[in-house]
C-alpha cells in the first residue's frame, strides 16, 4: 500500500515560498555539471503564493483564489472580473458538490496549465496529468469533501499553494513563454543564475 503524504499547511508554504529545482548544464570542457535555478520559480512562486494566500483571506474560494494568483503572477490578457467568472463554479469541488467534486485548487490548477500551453493541447493534459498525481499523491484525494471531511478547511489554502508551486514548477520546466513582455523568460532566469 502506498503511504499518503500530508503535509502541514505551514509545511507547504514553505516549500512553495521556498522551491529549489535543479537542472543540468554542459561546461566548456564538455562534463556534465549541475546548477540550482531558483531565482526565476522562486520569485513567480512566491508572487502567485502571495496573491493566493491574500485572496484566501478577502474571502475567495479555492478555484479563484488559485487561478487568479497563477494568472497575476504569470501574466494575463484576460481581466480579473473574467478570471474569477472562469474559476466560480468549480468552487466546493464543482457547483459546491463538496463528497463528489474535485478539488476546486485542483481545477484552477489545470485550468491554469491549459491556458498557458493553448498551442500545444497534448503538452497540456500531460502537465494536467502530473498535477493530478502530484495532488493525489500529497493529499492522498482529490475530492473536496474528503480534503474537507478530514481537515475541516484548515488545509485548503495549503491546497492552493501547493498547487500554485507545481504548476509553476512545471511550466518553468517545459519553458513556457509567457504573455507579458516584461515577464522574464524561462531561459533568461537560467542563463542569469548560472553567470553568477
Amino acid at each position: 500500500m502506498k503511504k499518503k503524504l500530508i503535509i502541514p499547511a505551514a509545511g507547504l508554504l514553505a516549500a512553495a515560498l521556498y522551491p529549489m529545482t535543479a537542472h543540468g548544464s554542459e561546461t566548456k570542457d564538455g562534463t556534465a555539471e549541475k546548477t540550482t535555478v531558483t531565482n526565476m520559480e522562486s520569485e513567480l512562486t512566491r508572487k502567485a503564493n502571495e496573491i493566493i494566500t491574500k485572496l484566501r483571506e478577502e474571502g475567495y474560494s479555492c478555484s479563484q483564489a488559485t487561478f487568479l494568483g497563477l494568472c497575476r503572477a504569470l501574466g494575463s490578457e484576460l481581466t480579473d472580473k473574467q478570471l474569477k467568472a472562469l474559476s466560480a463554479g468549480f468552487r466546493g469541488g464543482i457547483g459546491k458538490t463538496y463528497e463528489d467534486g474535485t478539488c476546486g485548487a485542483l481545477t484552477a490548477g489545470v485550468m491554469a496549465l491549459g491556458m498557458y500551453t493553448p498551442d500545444d493541447n497534448d503538452k497540456g493534459i500531460a502537465l494536467a496529468g502530473e498535477l493530478f498525481k502530484h495532488f493525489k499523491d500529497t493529499y492522498g484525494t482529490v475530492k473536496c469533501g474528503d480534503i474537507v471531511g478530514q481537515f475541516q478547511f484548515t488545509r485548503c489554502t495549503g491546497c492552493c499553494l501547493c498547487i500554485a508551486r507545481k504548476a509553476v514548477e512545471l511550466l518553468q520546466r517545459e519553458q513556457v513563454e509567457l504573455p507579458q513582455p516584461e515577464t522574464v523568460t524561462w531561459n533568461e532566469a537560467v542563463q542569469s543564475k548560472t553567470q553568477e
